[in-house]
C-alpha cells in the first residue's frame, strides 16, 4: 500500500510521539499552507524542519514502523550506534533531560553469561559519580529490551580532534590528560581498571550554553568503562568469557597504547597499566603520532616492552622539560617505576601547568534537570516540563469534525502500556582493589628510570609474553607467510599462462 499523508498521520498517532490534537492541527496547517498537500516526502520534511519530529523518527514512520519509540519514560530521538533493536540512542526523559541509552541486543539477553555480565557491570557503573567520568543513571527494561541510561555528551573525542588538527599545543594536551587522570583516580578508588584508554575513549564535552573555543576549557569525560561497545554490539561474540572491558578484543585492547605487562596478561594489569596508556595518549597528543607507530603487531608489542620513544622535543619544542619527565614517569617499562596512582600523575601535570602560569579549569558539578535528579534519587516520577514538549502549534478543531482520512475516521492513538519502573538492582558487589603498588613520591622532580636495556634485556622482555599472546603472534605470522606464498604462486601461474599464450 502506497503511503499517504493521512496514513503517515495515523502511524504517527499509533507511535504516541505526538498527541491526537497536535496531529490534527498539524494536518490542517499543512493542508492550508502547502501547495502540494498530497506529497508525503514534503510533509515529512516539513515535520522535521518544524522540529515536530526528528529525521530518525520520520525515517522509521515512512518504513511503516510505529513502535519502539519509547522505553518507559524515555522518548527515542535519534540513533547514535548501529541496530534498530540494539545499540546507542539519544533520548529525552519526561522531565526534559537529554540522555544516551544503550540497549542490550536481544540475542545477548538469552546468553546467561552475557546477561549476568551486563547486570554486574551496570551495578558497578552506577557507583561512578565524577565530573570526568561518563555518568550512568539507571538500568531498566521495557517490552523485553534491557537498557542502561547514561548522560548524553555533546562534543568530540580526542581521536576526532587529532584527525582534524594533527597534534595539539602542549598546554591543551596536558590539560586533557590531567582531567582524564582525575577521572581515572575515581575508577581506582572504586577498585576498577579501564584497560582500554585511548584518544577515542576521551570525550571533550561541551554544553549548549557554553561553547568554549579553546580545547583546554572543555570538560573531559572517560568513556567505555566496563559497559563498552563489545557488550552492546550485535556482531561481537556472544560468550561471556570472550568479552572483556576492551572494545578491541579480550586480550590485546589497543596495541598503540598498551602497557608491556598488559600484553603478557591483561587480567593481571592494575591501575598503573592505565597510567601507561594515558602516558601514550599524552605523547600522541603532543607528537601527532603514537609512541611506537608500527603496522606490524609483533614489532609494536616488542617496542613497547624494550624501546624508548623519540623525545618529545623532536615534535613539540615549545613544551617545558618537566613535561617530558612526566611522560617518562607515566610510560616507564617497569610498572614499579611509574606513578603509583593517577592522582600522583595528575599532581605532576598540575605543577607543570602552574609553573607556566596556566590556570586549570575548576571542576564544578554536572548540570542535570532538577526533576530528573529528584526522580533518580527518590524514585518519584517528575511531571513533564514545558521544555520537554515539542513546539506544537495551537490546537484547533478542524472543520467537519476530527476526521483527517478520506473515509472520515478520526485519528485515535493506541493505548500506551503501563510504564514499568526501573529494574531493581541488587546491592553492587565491588571488585576488590588491586594490591597497592610500591609507595613513592613521583612529583615533577627527577624521576628514577631503569638503565637502557641491551639486546639481552630486550630478548628477556619478549620471552615474558604469555602463551596465549605467543599463539596469537604465531597465527598472525603464519597468515602473513601464507598470504605471501599465495601471492608468489599466483604470480608464477600468471607468468606461465602468459608464456603459453606468447
Amino acid at each position: 500500500m502506497e503511503a499517504s499523508v493521512e496514513s503517515l498521520c495515523n502511524l504517527l498517532a499509533r507511535s504516541r510521539l505526538l498527541s491526537p490534537e497536535s496531529i490534527r492541527a498539524l494536518y490542517q496547517r499543512w493542508r492550508g499552507e502547502a501547495p502540494d498537500a498530497a506529497s508525503v516526502t514534503k510533509f515529512s520534511k516539513w515535520l522535521v524542519a518544524g522540529q515536530y519530529l526528528t529525521d530518525y523518527q520520520v525515517g522509521l514512520l515512512l518504513l511503516g514502523h510505529a513502535d519502539h519509540f519509547f522505553l518507559n519514560d524515555y522518548k527515542i530521538l535519534d540513533r547514535i550506534g548501529k541496530g534498530r533493536m540494539a545499540g546507542v540512542y539519544k533520548a529525552v526523559h519526561a522531565s526534559g533531560q537529554t540522555v544516551a541509552i544503550k540497549v542490550l541486543p536481544p540475542s545477548k539477553v538469552k546468553d546467561p553469561e552475557v546477561f549476568g555480565r551486563f547486570q554486574r557491570e551496570a551495578r558497578l557503573a552506577l557507583r561512578l559519580k565524577h565530573p570526568n567520568v561518563v555518568r550512568t543513571f539507571e538500568v531498566g527494561e521495557a517490552d523485553g529490551l534491557h537498557y542502561i541510561v547514561m548522560e548524553y555528551l555533546d562534543g568530540q573525542t580526542a581521536e576526532e580532534l587529532l584527525q582534524r588538527r594533527g597534534r595539539l599545543p602542549w598546554v591543551e594536551a596536558a590539560t586533557i590528560v590531567y582531567q582524564a587522570l582525575l577521572g581515572l583516580q575515581h575508577l581506582h578508588e572504586q577498585g576498577m581498571v579501564h584497560r582500554d584508554l585511548k584518544p577515542g575513549n576521551l570525550m571533550l564535552a561541551v554544553t549548549d550554553a557554553e561553547r568554549p573555543e579553546q580545547v583546554s576549557q572543555t570538560r573531559v569525560k572517560v568513556l567505555d568503562i566496563g559497559l563498552g561497545r563489545a557488550l552492546f554490539d550485535e556482531t561481537s561474540p556472544g560468550a561471556g568469557g570472550n568479552i572483556d572491558l576492551t572494545s578491541e578484543g579480550a586480550i590485546l585492547g589497543t596495541p598503540e597504547y598498551m602497557s608491556p605487562e598488559q600484553t603478557r596478561d591483561a587480567h593481571q594489569a592494575d591501575i598503573r597499566a592505565d597510567i601507561y596508556s594515558l602516558g601514550c595518549v599524552l605523547y600522541h597528543l603532543l607528537a601527532g603520532q603514537p609512541p611506537f607507530p608500527d603496522k606490524n603487531l609483533v614489532r609494536q608489542i616488542v617496542r613497547h616492552a624494550s624501546e624508548t620513544p623519540r623525545p618529545l622535543r623532536d615534535f613539540s619544542p615549545d613544551g617545558p622539560d618537566a613535561l617530558q619527565q612526566v611522560v617518562s614517569g607515566m610510560m616507564a617499562k617497569d610498572a614499579a617505576q611509574r606513578y603509583p596512582t593517577p592522582n600522583q600523575a595528575a599532581r605532576a601535570l598540575r605543577v607543570v601547568l602552574h609553573s607556566e602560569s596556566v590556570a586549570v579549569r575548576p571542576l564544578e558539578a554536572d548540570a542535570l534537570a532538577p526533576g530528573y535528579v529528584q526522580w533518580l534519587e527518590s524514585g518519584t516520577k517528575p511531571e513533564p516540563t514545558r521544555a520537554a514538549r515539542p513546539p506544537f502549534p495551537a490546537t484547533t478543531k478542524p472543520r467537519g469534525g476530527a476526521a483527517v482520512q478520506p473515509s472520515g475516521r478520526a485519528i485515535l492513538p493506541a493505548a500506551r502500556p503501563a510504564q514499568s519502573p526501573p529494574v531493581p538492582m541488587a546491592e553492587p558487589v565491588f571488585v576488590p582493589p588491586d594490591p597497592p603498588p610500591p609507595s613513592g613520591d613521583f612529583d615533577v622532580g627527577p624521576i628514577r628510570t631503569a638503565r637502557r636495556p641491551d639486546r639481552l634485556d630486550k630478548l628477556t622482555q619478549v620471552m615474558k609474553l604469555s602463551r596465549r599472546t605467543w599463539v596469537k603472534l604465531a597465527i598472525a605470522a603464519g597468515a602473513t607467510v601464507l598470504a605471501g606464498a599465495a601471492g608468489w604462486f599466483l604470480a608464477q601461474m600468471l607468468r606461465h599462462l602468459a608464456g603459453r599464450e606468447g
